[in-house]
């Protein structure tokens, strides 16, 4: 009986030593934390020129104080088929890459015979701007060279909504 009351004191003994030991070695370590993404999001105009006038004089195209839309006006188209020209430069000044969502187009209050066509800008529609990427199209404004209405004081403003990629 001795001999098995010393195995037991011994496993005992044992099984404590093992605890104690692990206790030791062992520690709990709990992580917190918090991830943020930052950047900014700024895609804007950053240039227009009337590239050509073709029956038309004193042109203009300017862009915002803000750089989110730019405002074209037309005094006058002189004959059917006049136009003119306005070469666009949109640049993605901010973080995060930006494609071409839709284009507003507001104010323009003239008769039919008045044309505006975009070259370029469907093929952006596709493209991603990342930063610092610029894009350029042409804005056209016709007179109809089918129509025998002249039309004066074109103006209108266009808005080109850009929206954040997922990728």
């Amino acid at each position: 009986m001795k001999k098995n009351s010393l195995i037991l004191i011994g496993f005992i003994g044992f099984m404590l030593s093992i605890s104690v030991g692990y206790a030791l070695f062992s520690e709990t370590i709990i992580i917190n934390g918090t991830a943020t993404a930052m950047g900014t999001f700024d895609v804007e105009f950053t240039s227009a020129t009337i590239s050509e006038q073709i029956g038309a004089t004193n042109s203009t195209a300017t862009i915002s104080s803000d750089k989110n839309s730019l405002d074209i006006s037309v005094p006058k188209l002189e004959y059917p088929g006049a136009y003119v020209d306005v070469f666009v430069t949109v640049t993605n000044k901010g973080s995060i890459p930006a494609f071409l969502e839709s284009v507003v187009e507001s104010g323009l209050t003239t008769d039919k015979s008045i044309k505006v066509s975009y070259v370029g800008l469907n093929e952006l529609k596709n493209v991603v701007l990342n930063q610092n990427d610029s894009k350029t199209f042409r804005i056209r404004v016709l007179w109809d060279e089918k129509s025998n209405v002249s039309s004066k004081d074109v103006n209108f403003t266009i808005k080109l909504n850009y929206r954040q990629t997922t990728n």
